[in-house]
């Protein structure tokens, strides 16, 4: 694998880092470009995508840390210390959460249409999953256990996957999430026609990730069941949330239109 990309003297350009900065530059245009279209100022996205990336590696190294605490008991300053590993040594759904909880108090204090602005960055959420990804292959973390599919990849032996499985096929989940990014992005601009009601794009996009992310998992490999374990129950507990959000906001649809009777 390719964990660094480029040196620069005594600087290290990581592949994950890099692929991390070319998925928060590629979501906050695609998001600007949406936002007039959905009520949204996009002065006001750029604001807010600053502080959605400040939420995003702090909640998924938060996360990280706390189920890897092994790690860091003799060492506090590695923490924060994102450098020596260019910026791995994160989980995706601590992220998630911070950036949701994030928006919301961001677009409540600037009083903007919450749910309209989650519909305008659905798409970048999971386009950023296929280039983030991306970032992982080349890191050569989150990998998948062993597997006799024509899918199946070999690690070089330098990689932490080559390590553990020497000159064995294992499942290339992170091109599988990569994908499911891709695809998810192209689902949520086809949703985006039929004219849904505010907020029903974003949680379907939640739900359909959550889901995916629930299956995937079992082929991907997981140092001790804990992680395994928080990722799927989190899984849930989105995927549940986001069908009664959806459930929810499409009653209301149905009350307004007998108002109107």
């Amino acid at each position: 694998m390719f964990p660094v990309l480029l040196k620069l003297g005594n600087l290290n350009i990581y592949s994950y880092g890099l692929m991390l900065f070319i998925s928060f530059v590629v979501g906050i245009k695609i998001v600007e470009k949406r936002a007039k279209k959905f009520g949204v100022e996009p002065k006001k996205i750029t604001d807010l995508a600053l502080i959605v990336l400040v939420s995003v590696i702090i909640g998924s190294r938060l996360l990280y840390v706390i189920f890897h605490w092994s790690e860091f008991k003799n060492d506090l300053i590695g923490i924060i210390a994102f450098w020596r590993g260019g910026l791995a040594g994160l989980m995706f759904y601590g992220g998630l959460v911070s950036a949701i909880v994030a928006g919301i108090l961001y677009a409540r204090r600037q009083r903007m249409p919450l749910l309209k602005m989650f519909d305008a960055v659905a798409p970048a959420i999971v386009l950023g999953e296929f280039f983030t990804r991306i970032g992982c292959f080349l890191n050569g973390c989150c990998f998948g256990k062993p597997t006799n599919l024509p899918c199946g990849i070999i690690f070089p032996h330098n990689s932490l996957a080559g390590y553990l499985f020497p000159d064995i096929k294992i499942h290339p989940t992170q091109l599988y999430s990569s994908l499911a990014g891709l695809s998810l992005f192209f689902i949520a601009l086809w949703l985006e026609k039929r004219k849904l009601r505010d907020g029903i794009l974003f949680f379907i996009i939640i739900a359909l990730y959550s889901l995916y992310r629930f299956l995937i998992d079992f082929v991907r490999y997981y140092e001790d069941s804990g992680n395994f374990l928080i990722n799927q129950a989190i899984s849930l507990i989105l995927i549940a949330g986001s069908i009664i959000m959806i459930l929810a906001l499409t009653r209301k649809k149905t009350n307004v239109i007998k108002d109107k009777k």
